[in-house]
Parts: structure tokens; sequence; C-alpha cells
């Protein structure tokens, strides 16, 4: 099965510590230090780090999915030609109008050469499977944070040099992986099933995490679904809910990215929270086996938008990605911030040595 040998764990000669002096070259730079800031014009990232230490970020820029390269995940390159995705075409399917990345998985054969700092060659043998949101809705592609009503749906794109792709149709008539309202009239998922989040849990068994919005309740809830081949899905259920009254998260959650956690053997869950008034914040939630139990972390969010009016997150933060490095508790959270003027940007914060990661936002000088 081609799914069968994802890459084991990476490592990479980084230093201990990640405070960081991060130019971004190809976006307009900061008149002064913006914590965290990394690349301007720019959301949902999907991060991934390569064996040999490179790293790779696919975001979304306007209607597409583009890509870009770097030596240390800090430090990114301008985005790679051609976009690596962009709406279709065809006027029958589910993504004509923008497509956000969701979540790529990093497939290897034992001939899998080291990688150079130039993007993914095409001698590789790695094969690249991304997992993206699309939609015919344009309010997908205008707004960091889309309302409860667009339309979105989940889609598959495979690639041998992470730059070309090559869609794969799903199930649904329209080639999306999952449907929604009619098309599944006993699911809580009535408008969307949105930022795919794709975990292989062994072989022949792949988890993908989704949210949508249940209408019963009016929030948004992330669901999961499973697959043995990572092409056909069939829905699990809810995982995760918004919390009580007064909570970070009680208008509900979305955006939930998983991995597993190789220090403590469980699964680890990091999410968009809405709060009662419409901010956007991180929390993070832990699993045993990734399906069942689910339970936050803290009462508190793992990351806040920024406090000053001036900074470029201060209208929220979402659209986590977690990377776990090469310490047992030292992570990097890549996420989405939003400024007062609504542009978009990607920063990053990282946790190091602790069990239940708290997050310091990166102290990234753009030049």
């Amino acid at each position: 099965m081609l799914l069968a040998n994802l890459l084991p764990p990476p490592r990479c000669p980084l230093a201990s510590r990640t405070r960081c002096q991060a130019p971004a070259r190809h976006h307009q730079p900061a008149a002064s230090s913006s914590r965290g800031l990394l690349l301007r014009g720019a959301g949902s990232p999907v991060v991934k780090r390569l064996p040999a230490g490179d790293w790779l970020l696919w975001y979304h820029s306007d209607t597409r999915i583009s890509l870009a390269t770097s030596p240390d995940g800090l430090r990114w390159s301008a985005p790679v030609a051609p976009d690596p995705l962009l709406p279709s075409a065809d006027w029958w399917v589910f993504d004509t109008a923008a497509v956000r990345p969701g979540d790529v998985l990093v497939i290897s054969g034992p001939d899998a050469p080291a990688s150079s700092r130039r993007p993914p060659p095409s001698s590789s043998s790695a094969v690249y499977w991304l997992y993206y949101t699309g939609s015919n809705d344009a309010r997908l592609a205008s707004s960091p944070f889309p309302a409860a009503d667009v339309a979105a749906l989940p889609g598959l794109a495979i690639s041998q040099d992470g730059r070309h792709w090559a869609r794969i149709e799903g199930a649904h008539h329209t080639g999306a992986l999952l449907g929604v309202g009619e098309d599944h009239p006993q699911g809580w998922e009535k408008r969307c099933a949105a930022a795919p989040k794709v975990v292989m849990h062994a072989d022949g068994d792949l988890r993908m995490y989704y949210h949508s919005f249940d209408e019963m309740s009016q929030r948004h809830a992330v669901g999961v679904a499973r697959s043995r081949d990572g092409i056909r899905w069939e829905r699990v259920g809810k995982v995760l809910e918004g919390g009580g009254p007064g909570s970070f998260d009680e208008g509900g959650v979305r955006q939930g990215h998983v991995v597993r956690d190789r220090a403590a053997g469980r699964y680890m869950m990091a999410y968009e929270g809405l709060d009662g008034n419409g901010g956007v914040s991180i929390g993070l939630a832990v699993s045993e086996d990734g399906l069942r139990g689910w339970r936050r972390c803290s009462e508190s969010p793992a990351l806040r938008p920024s406090e000053d009016d001036d900074e470029w997150d201060v209208a929220g933060v979402g659209a986590p990605c977690l990377v776990q490095m090469d310490g047992p508790y030292d992570w990097r959270l890549y996420y989405m911030g939003v400024g007062k003027d609504g542009e978009a940007a990607i920063g990053m914060a990282y946790s190091e040595g602790q069990g239940l990661p708290r997050f310091n936002k990166c102290d990234a000088l753009l030049m």
C-alpha cells in the first residue's frame, strides 16, 4: 500500500532555542519588530520538516495555494512557481472559487534522496498527498475566518514534487471526498466539511479531522472520518465541541490540527476556539487514541491574539499547525494571525521542555 511508508520522525540539527531573527523575504517588511510574524499576506499554514532538515510551507494566498521553502522553518523563500493548486476550471466541481490547504501527507520510498536547498526535486521518490478545502463561494478567499454559512468541502490532490498536482476525484458527485446537507441527511454537517487534517494511525487506518457548523447547537464542532486508502471516507462523528458559558471556546471549535505526540504516546489537537463575541484564539486538547475522550489541556487558550492594537495578530489567531521538534516536549506552533485591517499573516510560537505545552511567540524581526 502506498500509504504504508510515512516518513519517520524527522531530525534536524537546530539550536535548542528558537528565539530568532527571521527575515521574511517575499512579503513587505514590517517597520518594527512584530513578535511571531514570519509571512504577510498568507494564511492556513501547513508546515512539514523533511528528514534532511529542509522545511516546506503550503499556505493560501487569495484564492490559491502556494508553496515556500526554508532551511530552518523561520526564513522562508519566495513562492515556488508554479502555484501548487488553483481553483478548478471545471464548472461542476466543488472548488471553482477558492482552495485552502488543510494538511499534507509526505510518503517516502526507501530510495528517497537527501533533500537540497531547492524545492523538492522531481527525482525524489516522495509522494505528497494534499488534503484541502475547496468552495464555490468567493467568501472562502475574501475572509481569513469565513462565516458559518460558507459552504466548503474537502478535496485531495497528489504530487511527486510538491509543486505540480493532480486532483483525485472523491466519492461525492462534485469530486469532493465528503458531502453535506442533502447528501448526508442524517449527519450534523449541514453546511460544510472544512479544514481536513489527516493522521495515519496505522497502515490502512487513516483519520480525517474536519469542522462543520451544527445547526442544532449553532456552534462549530470538530468531527472525524476514517479511511483505509485515504480516498474513500466514512464518518465517525463529533470528537470536540465548544466549551461552557464564559469559556474561550463557548462559540465553537474548528480547524482542529491533530498530531501524534511521540513523547506521551497520545494525540494532541490544536484548534480554533471562538468566544461569545466571535473572538478567535487557539486551544489544545488531548486524547489517548485520537477518536474518543478528547479533553482540553487548559481552560485558557494556548495562544491569544496580541493586546497591542498595532500588532499583526490583534484581531485573532487561528488555523494552527503543530510541529513536534527533536526534544520530546519541544513544539512549534505555526498559525494565522489577523490584524485590525483584516490582513492575514503567518507566525510561529514555540514551547520547550513542558509536558503540556505553553507557547511563546517567536521574537522574529522582519528585515
